[in-house]
């Protein structure tokens, strides 16, 4: 479990949520703190030559991953429903909020390993990028070699049946629902306008780092609402009721807004279904897996499969905390 905490000087403790209203509303609560399982400076013992396989599942309230041990063999195995199609060597995984993703990774020689976070912050102030690097942990590695060698086993990339066949029909059919995903500004402060509409010449498909701690916290849910639009009703939020047969799949499209006052990434999460991401800006995604969260970068176009198995009444919503208690929530109805 990987998350960020924002606390104020040592001892000062959680920096205070908003009591009516979140503060943070523009770009979600980034923290200072990592935390890893719940506690910083995370620690794992491993023998020369393990393969260890691990479950990461992002609970920050804004922040995406992008994790990595440099110097070690990682492989993606699986994500928040299942296998991928075809397992793949990677050098790091990107993991939003509510994601979930299986890695192995192999330590093949001793010594001191650190599972990093590694990104490129945007200094929207001076326009400029710059490298953010935050280690989460150590992985030490002792030269006492492995007993159960599982070297053979994890230099193969395995295949799995695709999760449904029927899958590459429905790329270009037109989707059954869009949603577009944008926002709603009204009384910011005098500067945070100012320098925001200044800022609007290029957003980064993924804020990784929240680079304007200021502007962000001074922007409350009462001056910032975080808008899901029905493309073809107009409705938006929870004035949105969309219908689905049971065992009818349903081809869902997402567009980030890209001319929205501020363009931001969403990972979009389904209550009680599973859907697989179909093309992201029109390219098919070669290696299919059973997922219910998605990250929708800014200004991009996401085309879902939804599996509409589980009736009941659900929820979809963005799950940076401060997006989804500043409206970007509604509700879907499987019959």
């Amino acid at each position: 479990m990987v998350q960020d905490l924002l606390v104020g000087d040592p001892g000062g403790g959680l920096i205070p949520y908003g009591r009516e209203s979140p503060t943070h509303a523009l770009m979600g609560r980034f923290g200072n703190v990592f935390l890893v399982n719940g506690a910083p400076g995370y620690r794992l013992a491993v023998r020369r030559g393990e393969v260890v396989r691990f479950y990461f599942t992002n609970v920050s309230n804004t922040r995406t991953l992008n994790l990595s041990f440099p110097g070690a063999r990682m492989k993606l195995v699986a994500t928040d429903g299942g296998p991928f199609a075809h397992e793949a060597w990677i050098e790091s995984v990107v993991i939003a909020p509510a994601e979930r993703y299986v890695v192995d990774v192999q330590f093949d020689r001793p010594g001191a390993f650190a599972l990093l976070n590694k990104v490129i912050g945007l200094d929207h102030l001076f326009g400029r990028f710059f490298p953010m690097v935050d280690t989460l942990g150590i992985a030490s590695v002792s030269p006492q070699r492995v007993s159960h060698d599982l070297s053979k086993a994890f230099a193969a990339l395995r295949r799995h049946s695709p999760p449904f066949a029927a899958a590459a029909s429905y790329l270009n059919r037109p989707p059954d629902q869009t949603l577009v995903l944008t926002l709603r500004t009204e009384g910011l402060p005098y500067i945070t306008e100012r320098l925001m509409q200044l800022d609007s010449i290029y957003f980064a498909p993924v804020e990784w780092g929240g680079t304007m701690p200021m502007m962000n916290w001074a922007a409350t849910g009462r001056q910032v609402r975080w808008v899901l639009k029905d493309a073809t009703t107009g409705r938006e939020n929870m004035d949105i009721a969309w219908h689905f047969r049971r065992g009818e799949p349903a081809k869902i499209r997402f567009v980030n807004e890209r001319r929205a006052f501020h363009g931001m990434q969403h990972p979009i999460h389904l209550h009680g279904q599973r859907f697989l991401v179909l093309a992201v800006n029109g390219v098919p995604n070669g290696d299919l897996a059973w997922k219910d969260t998605v990250l929708v970068p800014a200004g991009a176009v996401v085309d879902i499969l939804l599996d509409t198995q589980n009736p009941g009444d659900w929820m979809l919503h963005c799950h940076i905390a401060e997006h989804l208690a500043a409206g970007m929530m509604m509700h879907f109805t499987v019959d």
